[in-house]
This record gives structure tokens, sequence and C-alpha cells, in this order.
């Protein structure tokens, strides 16, 4: 029973996985000045009632509930309507048939290579004006405190339409005690990493079905293949021209690894466990590739005796290193005042203190770097050390690329690849196919 909540309550981080659409980070340009000069709604002196669209459930949500109950204390005009959307698939349609009846909510979670489209389309309020505003903006502090690549990931054209809300980093778990009984070192390259796996793997009786495996992927691994390829010097996809890259080397390099494991089986899918981590958590996997949001799931769920650590992405060419989530967005579709009142949540909801509980309370990374030095996030790092490994990579870390159209050809990349993986067709074959079958599959994407 509890193998089955921990696979449900996982189902939104894996998802959270495939709908990065994953592909080199291209430095998006700085946005401390913006272009647009129209007047805000600078103070909301009226009741004011904004309306947040998301997908958190669990404690994820109650997370933010009481976030929000501490803002309209404080802001006793504004009134937050928080609307539960389901998943991450559900919210998504919802938002494009709201959009579609010119019926948007105030305000969204949302992965940037959804808010592509609406971005496209001028639904979305550029917050650099909110941001610099004077009386309810935010200090210089306070915008250097946003990592870089979060950020980032919430600008097009110098514009900052979006703040980040909840991220997470691809991380490898690995069990102590098998890796210290077999004298194996947390390998930091793909030749370690693919020497441990063998090493790790335990098939007693010899039937070709192993005991313990030395690697467990996610289900999603071939739409999520992206930290391989940008660690063999490549990308998915161009942001700026949309070529797609399914069939370069970097591409092919990144396949190919992958797939040796599997063909020594040294490395296996979860499969029905539905999640990576939890043959690790049950000594029937020595390592597996998981995200950091999984570590809750994990800590409630590993058997007795066993103990799980995690190290970054084992390296390639460079060391690259993975980070997704979402976003918050605010459409204009709204009036001048709920936007403004929109702003002031926003804010509140990211600031460093209160993303240092949202992350001292979930699995997920302040997306403030000073949140590490809050007490209440202190006291969880002092608990659990492993949650600093995200801070220490963000040097390093890239967000999938938000092409119009991008999750519907990796949808295509990732059925070429499952093929390649399951032994059905050749490499270069398959990525041929996955180039031709992604780049009409992102046209009609994007005339839809």
């Amino acid at each position: 029973m509890k193998k089955k909540f921990l696979a449900i309550a996982l189902c939104c981080t894996m998802l959270a996985t495939t709908l990065a659409g994953c592909g080199s980070e291209k430095a998006k340009d700085d946005s401390k000045e913006s272009t647009k000069t129209e007047m805000l709604a600078t103070k909301v002196n009226k009741d004011t009632e904004i309306t947040f669209w998301h997908a958190m459930s669990g404690v994820n949500e109650e997370a933010i509930q009481k976030i929000t109950d501490d803002f309209m204390k404080q802001n006793p005009n504004v009134k937050v309507k928080l609307v539960n959307q389901g998943g991450y698939l559900d919210l998504f349609d919802k938002l494009m048939a709201a959009a579609k009846a010119k019926q948007l909510p105030t305000m969204t979670q949302v992965y940037s290579n959804r808010l592509s489209w609406y971005v496209s389309k001028d639904l979305v309020t550029d917050l650099n004006p909110y941001m610099n505003d004077k009386e309810t903006g935010m200090t210089e502090e306070e915008k250097k405190d946003i990592p870089k690549i979060f950020l980032d990931d919430g600008i097009w054209d110098n514009k900052q339409y979006a703040l980040p809300l909840n991220k997470s980093q691809m991380v490898l778990y690995y069990n102590e005690g098998m890796l210290k009984e077999k004298g194996i070192e947390v390998p930091k390259t793909w030749e370690e990493w693919k020497k441990a796996s063998k090493e790790l793997t335990v098939d007693e009786n010899k039937d070709g079905d192993p005991e313990v495996y030395g690697t467990v992927f996610a289900n999603n691994l071939s739409t999520d293949i992206a930290p391989w390829v940008v660690q063999s010097g490549g990308s998915t996809m161009d942001e700026e021209t949309n070529e797609l890259h399914f069939n370069s080397e970097p591409m092919k390099e990144a396949v190919g690894f992958l797939d040796s494991m599997f063909k020594e089986k040294t490395a296996r899918f979860a499969g029905d466990d539905q999640n990576a981590n939890v043959p690790l958590q049950d000594g029937r996997a020595a390592m597996c590739i998981a995200s950091t949001s999984a570590l809750p799931y994990i800590e409630e769920g590993t058997a007795d005796g066993i103990k799980i650590n995690a190290a970054p992405l084992p390296g390639n060419k460079n060391d690259a290193q993975l980070y997704y989530g979402t976003n918050i967005a605010i459409f204009n579709t709204a009036s001048k005042l709920e936007q403004q009142a929109a702003w002031e949540y926003l804010h509140f909801l990211t600031n460093s203190e209160n993303t240092a509980y949202f992350a001292a309370e979930t699995g997920y990374i302040p997306v403030r770097t000073s949140a590490k030095d809050d007490p209440v996030f202190k006291k969880v790092l002092d608990e659990k050390p492993i949650k600093k490994l995200s801070f220490d990579s963000f040097d390093k870390g890239f967000q999938g690329t938000r092409n119009i159209g991008g999750i519907n050809a990796l949808d295509e990349l990732g059925k070429q690849i499952d093929l390649v993986f399951h032994g059905e067709k050749d490499i270069d074959k398959a990525l041929d196919d996955a180039q031709k079958n992604g780049t009409k599959a992102m046209e009609d994407a994007k005339n839809n």
C-alpha cells in the first residue's frame, strides 16, 4: 500500500520532468530595464479578489495555503482564491480552454515551455515595471537573490514574464551501504558510473533477471534525455531557430551510452514500480536517477537499515545539471488593480522567508539563495545535508528550452528512443525518424 501511495504521490514529480522540454539553456537578455511605460496601479486601495490556478496537492498545497493565509492577514484588502485544477496536464488544458474563451485567471502556476504560447499571444504581464516600482517592487539585492538560472527561465525579449515557484534538480541517489561494501566511490563521470552500475548489479541465479540492478531510471527517460545530451556538448533543440537536434552526434552519444547500460542489464526502467526511487528504497537497486523533490517520499518509504544519499549527475564532456519546475505568471487580461494585487501576492509568496518555509515543508528548492540562511530552512539543512546539493550546482545548472511545440517534438523523440532502448530499432534510424517526425509535430503544434 505504501508503494502505491509513493508512486501516486510522485506522479506530479515525474510529470514535471516530462514537461520540462529539456535542451540547452541559452542566455536570456538582462531584465533590469523594461521598455513598458504604462501606468501601474501601485496601491491596492479597495477590496480586490484575485484567482490563482495551480496543480499543487498534499503537503505542497498545504504550504501554499498557509503562505496565502498569512498574506491575506497582512493585506486585508486582497482576497486570494486558490483553485486546484488537478494535475499539471489538467491545469494546462484548462488554461488553454480559458485563454480561448477569454476567461483566464488572474495568475497561474506554469512551466515556461507552456507559457511561451501565452507570451506569443501577448496575454502575459511584464513584471519588470512591478519589480522596479519604488513602493512595492524588489530591491536590487532581492533580484540578485534569485538564482540566475531561475530568473532567466521567465524572460523573453528583455521582459520578465514569470518568477520561480517550485524548483527541483535531477540527481543520482545511491545506497551508501551497497557502495561501501564493494569499495566503490560515488561516480563522477559516465565511465565511473557505468563501471559502478555493473559492479553493483547482482544476479545470483544467473537467469538474466538481476535481483539488484546497478541503476534504475524513470519510465519517461526517453523524453528526459536532455541532461546527457547537454553533457555531451549538445542540446535537444535551438530556442531561437526552432531547429531540432534529434539526430545530432551529442544525441547519438547520449542515447548510445544509456542504451549500453540497458543492453548489459546493469540498468532498467522503473516499470511497475512506477518511480525509480522505489526499488532503491527497497534494496532492489543500488542507484537511481530522480528529482530532489522525491526526497520526502524516499525518507518515508526507505526500508530499515538502508541509508540513501545523493550526488550530482555524473558528467561527460561537461558536468551540466538539470533543474526543472514551474513558475508563476500574471495575465494582463486582469484589471490593473488585480494585476497589482497579484504582484504583491507573488512577491510575498516567493520572498526569502516564504520560499524557505515552502522548501522546508516540501521536497523543493528555495528560489532565493538567502533562504539557506533562514532559521527554518537552516534547521532542515542541518538535519538533512542532502538538501545542500542543489545550492552547489547552480553554476552548472540549465533548464529546458521553451519552444512552442517543443513538448510535441519531444514526445516524438521519446517514441523513437524507446524503440532503441527496447532493442527494436537502431540508433541512427530512430533518431533520423525522430528528427523528421519531431519537426512535423512542432510545426503542427505552432499552427494550432
